[in-house]
Formats: structure tokens, C-alpha cells, sequence
């Protein structure tokens, strides 16, 4: 993974020396990113999904790889390469986002300049080396964002309401109504402001978009798993059109 990583901050650094934007990794097999309000209890899901994928082998023709799940391995993955604790990464704020007296405190923390000055291109190359790995499952950090414009990546979003997500927080984190409210709300602003962030205005699109406030884990999974499936067979039929193209030329 490292290897990867590293490989890909040296893509970037060509690519603005040359400077250019229209650079697209050389992602592999199929990409499913998995945006998703705070609260909304999709890991579960998510790991459910990967389980099936792998045990019907799903998209291997396409790539040979075992299905992987991407959650917090990102931001160990960030804490490594920044040397920063993993809970000012999970916690950033960014610098736009701060008040004036936060900022002023903020500019004599030696997390400073790596996080306000190289998370954003340090995020993309991990992002891309997992494209480039093929057959992920992105869950959350902006993925969705990155993998805009890659014809083997597949974007979802997943809502629930209100009462749903306090109900999730209250049972897996043992708290009241009125702490879990609060929690959500925080961590809401803060995954908001960081997606706002890294979007730099740009508002995130999806493929699909999936209410699951009635949906109990197993058949949110099996929705993703035919959504899955649609893609895998779509991405089979345009590599059989390119190869028919070939032998007639």
C-alpha cells in the first residue's frame, strides 16, 4: 500500500509540474463509493456487501482481486503519511471553517501546515491508489468526489431521516436521546465542512441515491449487491464491444 501511495504522490507532483487537471488514475475492476449522513449505520452494510461480493465472485473476470472495504483505513493511511494522530485527522476542521480565535490557536499546533497545506493532495493519492487496486468499496472521505468521471466507478448515497439516525447513535454508542442528538449534529457539521472542503464548492453527485430508513441491513446489502452486479455486467459488455471493434479493424 505504501508502495502505491507513494507512487501516486509522484503522479501528482508531474502533474502540476506539467500542469495539468484532466489527470484520471488507471483505475482497475470496479470502484463503489458510499456517501452517507452521519448516523446512518451503513459500515455494517458495507462489510455485509463486501462478504457476498467475495463469496460470489463477483467482477473477478474484471479484476482478480478480492473485494476490499475502505473506511478508517483511510485516515490511518493519512496518519501515517502526514505523522499526525489519527484523532486530528478524524477531527479536522478546516482552515476555512474556523473561527478567528481557533485559527489564531490553531496556527501554533505543529499540525498546522501538514494538514491545512498537504491533506487535500495527500487524500487524493491514497484515494487513487485504491482506485487503482480495483474492486474497493469506498465508504465516505470524499470518495465520491474523486472517483467523478471514472467510467468503472459506481457513486451511491445513502440517507435515512432524522429519527432513524439518533436511533442508530443512541443504541451503538449506549447514549441518551439528547447526547446522541448532540453527537449527530456535531459530527454532521464536521463531515459537511470537510466534504465542502474538499470539493472546493462543488457539490458531490451520485449515481443512485438509496432512502434506507426502512431498510434493515441484509436488504440495503442486497441493493447495493444489484446495483453491484448491473455495473459488473455493463463494464463486461463495453470490454467485449471494445475487443469485437479490434478484431474487425
Amino acid at each position: 500500500m505504501k508502495a502505491n501511495v507513494l507512487n501516486q504522490l509522484i503522479k501528482n507532483l508531474e502533474m502540476e509540474f506539467n500542469r495539468s487537471s484532466h489527470y484520471r488514475p488507471n483505475s482497475q475492476g470496479i470502484v463503489l463509493t458510499i456517501s452517507r449522513e452521519y448516523g446512518s449505520s451503513v459500515k455494517k452494510v458495507a462489510q455485509l456487501l463486501v462478504d457476498r461480493l467475495n463469496k460470489e465472485e463477483i467482477g473477478f473476470d474484471l479484476c482478480p482481486k478480492k473485494w476490499l472495504l475502505i473506511d478508517t483505513s483511510v485516515i490511518r493511511d493519512l496518519s501515517e503519511e502526514l505523522h499526525l494522530e489519527y484523532k486530528d485527522i478524524a477531527e479536522y476542521v478546516p482552515q476555512e471553517k474556523k473561527g478567528l480565535i481557533e485559527q489564531l490557536i490553531h496556527s501554533f499546533s505543529p499540525s498546522y501546515n501538514k494538514l491545512d497545506g498537504k491533506l487535500d493532495s495527500t487524500l487524493k493519492s491514497i484515494i487513487h491508489a485504491y482506485f487503482e487496486r480495483g474492486n474497493v468499496i469506498i465508504l465516505g472521505r470524499g470518495g465520491g468526489f474523486y472517483a467523478e468521471g471514472l467510467s468503472n466507478a459506481l457513486r451511491i448515497k445513502v440517507n435515512s431521516n432524522y429519527q432513524f439516525r439518533v436511533a442508530k447513535i443512541m443504541e451503538n454508542h449506549n447514549l441518551g436521546f439528547q447526547d446522541a442528538k448532540l453527537k449527530m449534529l456535531k459530527y454532521s457539521k464536521l463531515r459537511n465542512d470537510f466534504l465542502e472542503h474538499i470539493g472546493k464548492g462543488k457539490r458531490e453527485s451520485y449515481d443512485t441515491v438509496i432512502d434506507r430508513t426502512r431498510l434493515d441491513d441484509s436488504t440495503l446489502a442486497d441493493y447495493l449487491l444489484s446495483f453491484t452486479n448491473a455495473k459488473v455486467k455493463d463494464l463486461r459488455r463495453e470490454k467485449e464491444k471494445e475487443q469485437k471493434q479490434k478484431v474487425s479493424v
